[in-house]
């Protein structure tokens, strides 16, 4: 398959939420001491914690999206609020990710706090496959960090290995871009099985 047939991808929805139960990083993770009164106020970190309560991912992303949805309409958290909003979305909140810096790899309004960048790196340490992708991106682009492609794809592998089908797509992608098409064609298989809708254009 040649770059020219896989690129570039579009993807425009997907299944993202299921009726498994929802699994925690680790007790350990992430460490309310590490981030301000403000952030652990917001409607992002409510949010947040109303997904990983007891329940199914389909019922806690449901009463999270309310959430989520404040963030990005507040501005508070606007990043973090946009990036889980994408992992619960019904694929009805496109225009959050045309304003979002992790997304667009470059400073927006609302630009990135220092909160939700360290909680990014926090947590995609701890495993969590939404934050392994939001990094994974981050270096790719060279937002924030330095450019580091290799480490990028590192961080969408680890989310991907994790069925995130977001990270999965751009994974594909960065591997297209590196020459790795046959193993770009396999995630990007993956992905469609997994329920993402994406095609390719020539």
């Amino acid at each position: 398959m040649s770059k020219m047939s896989m690129l570039p991808f579009i993807f425009f929805s997907l299944a993202a939420c299921s009726d498994e139960p929802v699994t925690l990083t680790s007790g350990a993770c992430p460490s309310e001491s590490n981030y301000s009164q403000a952030f652990l106020k917001s409607d992002f970190y409510a949010g947040w914690k109303r997904l990983h309560s007891n329940g199914t991912k389909h019922a806690n992303c449901k009463a999270a999206m309310r959430y989520f949805s404040r963030g990005v309409n507040q501005g508070a958290v606007f990043e973090l609020s946009a990036l889980y909003l994408d992992y619960c979305d019904d694929g009805s909140h496109i225009l959050p990710l045309a304003n979002s810096s992790i997304y667009t790899g470059k400073k927006q309004e609302n630009g990135i706090d220092y909160d939700e960048f360290k909680w990014v790196l926090d947590l995609a340490l701890c495993d969590s496959p939404i934050e392994q992708y939001a990094l994974g991106n981050m270096l790719i682009k060279g937002f924030i960090t330095d450019k580091d492609i290799q480490k990028g794809i590192y961080f969408l592998s680890l989310s991907a290995h994790q069925e995130y089908v977001h990270a999965q797509v751009s994974l594909a992608q960065a591997l297209v871009h590196e020459g790795e098409t046959d193993v770009a064609a396999l995630w990007l298989e993956k992905a469609k099985v997994n329920g993402a809708h994406v095609f390719s254009t020539k």
